[in-house]
């Protein structure tokens, strides 16, 4: 007899046997397709373990990361030394490069105090090696902006602890000669840090009446408080000074030039409706000495 077949007259001898061993194999087979299935699912009990980044993201740069007051370490250091915005400019040439994020874009503004450059930063360049990249800054970035209109800044760094940039060595190209310079985030901006390291603080004169200087920009004279600015532009000004806006005085600003003379503080009337020609006079109206 061959296997399969029945007697004749009567059924193959596996019959009934046939829809039990189809139904053992299919489900075998679910089984051996599910099994590396639920291996995979993730444990609801356990966080989904993070994608590690590449060393391409890691090392990526974007404009925000960029952003804030950038001033070089070398006029920095000059301008706490010396306290006289006009001396520190005669050891280290004044630059400051502002980026903030306006809308959707990001406009970058480069200033020696005097002259200053508005663009905008398109994106963020690598360059060959490690840590090195440029800025593609251009007039307007409301589309597409040919190389030829393009401005490049390099700049060098490394990010920190805390996945930011605190120093940058940028070789600016209209006022460094794309000489590069280290350059130090200044996290309180502009104001404070020239305040700070220039003229802020409680003072007293002879006659003990007292002169104090906020940090913030704000004087108080025994005869009243008022707004003060501390001017940077060194060019043409006969004397360090700083200024209030005043309505009523020539190009609608008070000025009062200052000078440090060991460790006090003189004072001085100061005329010129434009800063190029600011001159102050000869002798201090108040000689101030710094309290506590």
């Amino acid at each position: 007899m061959i296997a399969g077949l029945a007697p004749a007259g009567g059924r193959p001898s596996h019959t009934k046997s046939m829809p039990m061993i189809r139904l053992a194999c299919t489900l075998l087979s679910i089984l051996v397709l599910a099994a590396p299935l639920a291996a995979q699912q993730p444990d609801p009990a356990k966080p989904p373990a993070e994608k590690p980044k590449s060393a391409k993201q890691k090392d990526r740069v974007f404009v925000k990361d960029l952003e804030g007051v950038w001033l070089p370490q070398d006029y920095m250091d000059a301008l706490r030394a010396t306290r006289q915005p006009h001396a520190a400019a005669r050891k280290a040439a004044p630059l400051a490069i502002k980026i903030q994020k306006e809308d959707q874009s990001y406009p970058i503004v480069r200033t020696d105090f005097s002259k200053a450059v508005l663009q905008r930063v398109i994106e963020i360049e690598p360059m060959g090696k490690p840590g090195s990249y440029r800025m593609v800054v251009a007039d307007d970035d409301r589309g597409v902006v040919s190389s030829a209109d393009a401005t490049y800044i390099p700049f060098q760094g490394e990010k920190g602890v805390q996945g930011r940039f605190d120093t940058l060595s940028i070789a600016d190209p209209t006022f460094a000669k794309r000489r590069f310079r280290n350059f130090v985030r200044v996290s309180d901006g502009l104001v404070v840090f020239v305040n700070r390291a220039v003229i802020a603080g409680k003072y007293a004169d002879e006659k003990g009446a007292v002169y104090e200087f906020g940090e913030t920009g704000e004087a108080t004279f025994p005869d009243g408080k008022f707004e003060y600015e501390v001017s940077l532009a060194a060019e043409g000004a006969g004397c360090d000074y700083f200024d209030t806006p005043d309505d009523k005085a020539p190009g609608g600003k008070r000025r009062y030039g200052f000078a440090w003379k060991g460790d006090k503080l003189q004072l001085f009337k100061a005329a010129g409706a434009e800063p190029k020609n600011v001159r102050c006079e000869r002798k201090p109206f108040a000689v101030l000495t710094l309290q506590g």
